[in-house]
């Protein structure tokens, strides 16, 4: 008589189980890495393209800002105020709704006392000194002041070319426009009473700043504000040491400046630039080493970025636009300047040729 087993019976080949060898692992593991490294630069072409994004909306902000100054004061803003330091950066911060960290500065020289961008010497937190309140400010992290792309830290050590010290400085994105043809920040008056709408004014001397109705080349023509790269890893090396009144370090900061206290030889370019170098100069020279002093300055000057073969700008009708590294020179001087008659005037300071 036959038996038969209740349930189901498995096959012996049934119960193996499959897995991986360790050749079939790795070719796994090489197509992963491949994949990544093929999604690499997409990935990080669009964190770029958001980067750049935020940083035309940043310098649209601050067009915006300056814009409103105007409407308000029927001038724009003086570019930075040589022999006390105060820039245009600190000057809107009411119309870039930031009212409480002006209110917070004391800008000039007076009866009320000399109040400071830097400190003679290092500092103890928190600042407790009347004379040295400014220092709070240049040591507040302003976004909209910084481009995402810029590769700088929140804060850098920093000592001005009269020994002055700020301990915590916040390096800048933006330089107001003072020339379309300046391209050395000390030749003869320097940056002050320049050809573009925003420059270096006397603390002294009242002189009107520039009002629409002075830029006679047309506020969609005429450059405001632009990009500017400030080199970090320069400034991380020597930001301890004095730097030369002439300016040897292509550094850039918003608010105040001692380096703009010191006067006409001052280094400017901390706030300011002029169209009268080439846009990303710094691919081409730099400051120090085997670098003249003249490439020095260029660099300094030239409005730049981190974006590949652009720099954002935007010009007084509030349109942003991302200018190539290969426009034309001419093209590229005159969007600097408000007027023919004003560049001629500059060229022939610089000349010795003016009264």
């Amino acid at each position: 008589m036959k038996s038969y087993m209740s349930g189901c019976q498995r096959h012996p080949k049934a119960s193996r189980r499959f897995a991986f060898t360790l050749v079939e692992l790795l070719v796994v593991i090489a197509i992963i890495a491949i994949l990544v490294l093929l999604l690499l630069p997409a990935i990080n072409a669009a964190r770029e393209a958001a980067r750049r994004a935020q940083c035309s909306n940043n310098i649209k902000q601050i067009g915006i800002a300056l814009i409103n100054y105007e409407s308000a004061r029927q001038e724009l803003p003086t570019g930075a105020m040589l022999q006390e330091g105060s820039m245009w950066t600190a000057y809107i911060l009411p119309y870039a709704e930031d009212e409480n960290l002006k209110k917070l500065m004391t800008i000039g020289e007076d009866e009320r006392g000399n109040f400071q961008w830097a400190s003679p010497g290092p500092y103890r937190y928190p600042i407790t000194d009347p004379s040295l309140k400014n220092i709070i400010a240049v040591e507040t992290v302003i976004s909209i002041y910084r481009c995402p792309s810029a590769p700088i830290p929140d804060h850098q050590y920093d000592v001005t070319a009269d020994n002055w010290h700020v301990m915590e400085r916040v390096p800048g994105s933006y330089l107001g426009c003072a020339s379309g043809v300046v391209v050395d920040q000390n030749k003869p008056n320097g940056m002050a009473y320049c050809d573009g709408v925003m420059y270096g004014q006397y603390k002294d001397e009242k002189i009107q700043n520039v009002p629409l109705k002075k830029i006679k080349d047309g506020t969609s023509k005429t450059m405001m504000v632009g990009e500017a790269l400030h080199d970090a890893i320069q400034q991380q090396h020597e930001g301890r040491t004095r730097e030369s009144k002439r300016g040897n370090r292509r550094d850039h900061w918003y608010i105040g400046s001692d380096d703009v206290d010191t006067g006409a030889g001052s280094d400017v370019s901390e706030g300011l630039g002029s169209t009268g170098v080439r846009p990303n100069a710094h691919k081409f020279k730099g400051c120090g080493g085997a670098y003249s002093d003249a490439d020095c300055q260029e660099v300094q000057l030239s409005f730049s970025s981190a974006h590949p073969g652009i720099v954002n700008v935007i010009m007084v009708d509030g349109s942003v636009h991302g200018i190539t590294d290969d426009i034309d020179a001419t093209t590229w001087s005159a969007m600097g300047t408000r007027s023919d008659q004003a560049a001629a005037k500059v060229r022939d300071i610089i000349a010795g040729k003016a009264n």
